[in-house]
């Protein structure tokens, strides 16, 4: 079996991994798309809306806040019992991608 490597280059900064861990899935994609497209969303009308369940949608949501691809309404912790309202971070996604073309062109 081959065995996981990371770069050993100074280029691969943490907005490249950001971006990696953003758009290496086609699941955070799609989610992606769908709030860029429809504004603000639910948790359950993402999972309705793209081709993943709820509890894989709830993972990648988490995912794409970590690395700032998304906004929510409600700040982690005040969440229980609440629906909060996921939106696309347009400034962020350019900027990721931006990050990985750098690095992908610019080596």
């Amino acid at each position: 079996m081959p065995r996981i490597t990371q770069p050993h280059d100074d280029a691969w900064s943490a907005n490249v991994e950001a971006a990696v861990a953003t758009f290496g899935n086609r699941s955070r994609n799609e989610i992606l798309r769908y709030l860029s497209a429809h504004g603000p969303a639910s948790r359950g009308d993402i999972a309705a809306s793209v081709s993943a369940g709820e509890p894989s949608v709830a993972k990648h949501l988490l995912a794409l806040e970590e690395t700032g691809a998304i906004v929510v309404d409600v700040e982690p912790g005040r969440r229980h019992g609440r629906s909060p309202r996921y939106s696309a971070n347009p400034a962020r996604i350019k900027e990721l991608l931006a990050a990985h073309l750098d690095y992908l062109l610019e080596g």
